[in-house]
């Protein structure tokens, strides 16, 4: 009885290990990379070109090719949510329109490095290449906005500095004739400073500029206001007649702008006139509104006349003109 006993305990340790055995072999095989095949259309193709004497005139053709891949899924599931490319480096052009062949080992696989490169479809491309130039510009400073109602610009916006050199194609850079900086909002201007200001590459694509980032020099002051009275309405009585008269004879001008420049401004150098076009013709007995203009205002300061315009009066013949001379 204690012999059948053992021989069934051992019959069932046999069968244990047995089971253990098989659940360890699947599990293994489970583990395994499967390998597959797979294939990726529409992959982008990218020139890395250093011959700083060409570049390209244009995307290659095709601009996407068609890949064979074969691996462990594992790693094919990977670059696909990974994205590839196929990235052509070339380091001297020989001729401006050059056919390459392509080399498995420009694909991109990332960190699915188990991958291997069945075949790539076409099996070449086309490049155009150009001949690049190198120009020194002036810089163009492109500021937008307004600054805030309690300040004004008090001299003209500088750059440092003041030329960029930009290498490029040469149908591309013999065109230009300035280097664009990003627009500058004058709104963020709180006060006087200089500002690092970016150039403009987004208008220079595939161009290279040096260098690429300026500083601008803003200088503001506060804005004031200033009123003079007792300008003179001038014109050319000479050309127009004597028998002209103009009403108001005398104005006042509101000034405004930069503290320093509208303290300082001299009103003898501000002439009020009518221009001798806008009273052409004027007839006998004729009354006419016509604008008044303003000269000698100095930059960054704006003048306002009481008012915009005058009258002109032409006397009715046998009556009396009044002497307005230009002064």
């Amino acid at each position: 009885m204690s012999r059948n006993r053992s021989i069934r305990i051992r019959d069932w340790r046999l069968k244990l290990a047995a089971l253990g055995l098989s659940v360890f072999l699947w599990a293994l095989v489970q583990t395994e990379p499967r390998t597959s095949s797979e294939s990726f259309q529409r992959v982008p193709v990218r020139v890395e070109l250093t011959d700083t004497l060409w570049t390209l005139a244009g995307p290659p053709t095709p601009t996407e090719v068609e890949l064979q891949l074969s691996g462990s899924s594992r790693d094919i599931i990977r670059l696909d949510r990974e994205g590839t490319a196929l990235s052509i480096p070339i380091t001297q052009v020989g001729a401006p329109d050059t056919s390459v062949f392509l080399d498995r080992d420009w694909v991109e696989l990332g960190q699915s490095t188990g991958l291997t490169v069945e075949f790539i479809a076409p099996a070449m491309i086309e490049i155009v290449f150009e001949p690049t130039i190198t120009r020194t510009l002036p810089i163009a400073t492109r500021v937008h906005g307004d600054l805030r109602d309690n300040l004004a610009l008090a001299s003209s916006v500088g750059v440092a500095p003041m030329t960029a050199r930009v290498r490029g194609s040469e149908s591309q850079i013999s065109e230009l004739d300035s280097i664009r900086l990003e627009r500058f909002d004058l709104a963020t201007v709180e006060k006087s400073g200089v500002f690092s200001v970016a150039v403009d590459t987004a208008s220079l694509l595939g161009a290279y500029v040096f260098p690429d980032v300026v500083t601008m020099g803003l200088n503001v002051e506060d804005d004031i206001e200033r009123i003079l009275q007792g300008f003179s309405v001038q014109f050319d009585a000479e050309r127009v007649g004597a028998d002209v008269t103009i009403e108001p004879v005398v104005v006042q001008v509101r000034f405004s702008g930069p503290r320093s420049l509208v303290n300082t401004l001299d009103p003898s150098l501000l002439r009020v006139w009518v221009s001798p076009e806008d009273l052409q013709g004027i007839l006998p007995g004729e009354e006419r509104r016509v604008p008044l203009r303003l000269e000698g205002i100095p930059e960054f300061v704006t003048a306002v006349p009481e008012t915009s315009a005058v009258t002109a009066r032409r006397a009715a013949e046998g009556s009396p003109g009044a002497d307005q001379a230009l002064r």
